[in-house]
């Protein structure tokens, strides 16, 4: 097997994160997914020549950049028809920067994607409560975040709230001191394609007011990213207790939402879990988790 160098590893581990920012929040900064993972600008973030990106990067994981990218769109493809079945195969061909839905069928199955309509969530319920909610307003906000790829049990544990949160937490109090904390947040980007339910990329975030976009850099602190956040309108639901029933709670959320013809959700953002309390010093059944689900105004 060959041995990656330190340097040579720390570069592959930028370019994966660049690509994973993208798929999570469609592009990164002004750059739509297309532009943020093309092989020039991953090459510019690497510092590599791209002959020398191509091979580290197959050794480092085992498959090219441009099928590491396309897998993780086709995810992103994926979530949106788990969650909003009912969204056409051109509209998601739109979210995911190909012309058409003819362009989707050959781009999904490279990824090994044979059915589309697979994809979509049987979880629609026949039989259930409708859910209470609320609508708020998130102003223009900056994320600061970290990225993991965990088995998301794992992110109910006290070390993994405190390594994550707690850093983030640290270095806006004392290298943004003028920053207004809205609150701690979490997006988890499933693996639907590799069906993989308990695991994928769980951005661990804390959301902030008050901070001008021109002070801050593309990227803050290794492994510390941020991301403006525009004012948006979202559909708020409250989970009280264990994190083990947030996936069936996100059903009923989401069927909550189909009945209600007058709410239109923005399937193109990602849904938000705001904590109001934490496992490190509240019980599991007394935790709880709002649920934002962003939606056209």
């Amino acid at each position: 097997m060959t041995t990656i160098p330190k340097d040579i590893e720390k570069k592959l581990k930028a370019v994966v994160r660049r690509i994973e920012e993208a798929a999570a929040f469609d592009g990164v900064g002004n750059d739509d997914f297309n532009q943020a993972t093309s092989v020039k600008t991953l090459v510019d973030i690497s510092g590599m020549s791209e002959r020398s990106l191509r091979n580290w990067f197959k050794i480092y994981s085992g498959t090219t950049v441009s099928e590491y990218a396309r897998d993780r769109r086709v995810n992103y493809a994926a979530r949106i028809f788990r969650l909003f079945p009912d969204t056409s195969k051109s509209k998601v061909s739109q979210f995911i920067g190909l012309n058409s839905s003819n362009a989707l069928y050959p781009y999904m199955k490279k990824a090994g994607v044979e059915d589309l309509d697979a994809l979509r969530s049987s979880d629609n319920l026949t039989d259930f409560t409708l859910l209470n909610f609320t609508i708020e307003c998130l102003p223009d906000s900056i994320l600061f975040y970290t990225m993991n790829e965990v088995l998301y049990d794992e992110c109910s544990d006290v070390e993994f709230e405190e390594y994550n949160w707690n850093k983030i937490n640290s270095f806006i109090t004392s290298k943004i001191p003028e920053a207004s904390i809205i609150g701690d947040v979490g997006f988890a980007i499933d693996r639907y394609v590799e069906n993989k339910i308990d695991e994928g990329l769980f951005v661990a975030g804390i959301l902030c007011k008050s901070i001008s976009k021109s002070s801050l850099s593309k990227d803050l602190i290794g492994d510390i990213g941020w991301r403006f956040i525009q004012s948006q309108k979202y559909v708020v639901f409250t989970h009280i207790g264990n994190y083990g029933g947030l996936t069936d709670f996100y059903n009923l959320a989401l069927q909550t939402l189909r009945h209600n013809e007058a709410i239109q959700v923005d399937k193109s953002l990602l849904i938000m879990e705001k904590y109001i309390n934490s496992p490190v010093n509240t019980s599991n059944e007394e935790l709880i988790t709002e649920i934002w689900i962003p939606i056209i105004d």
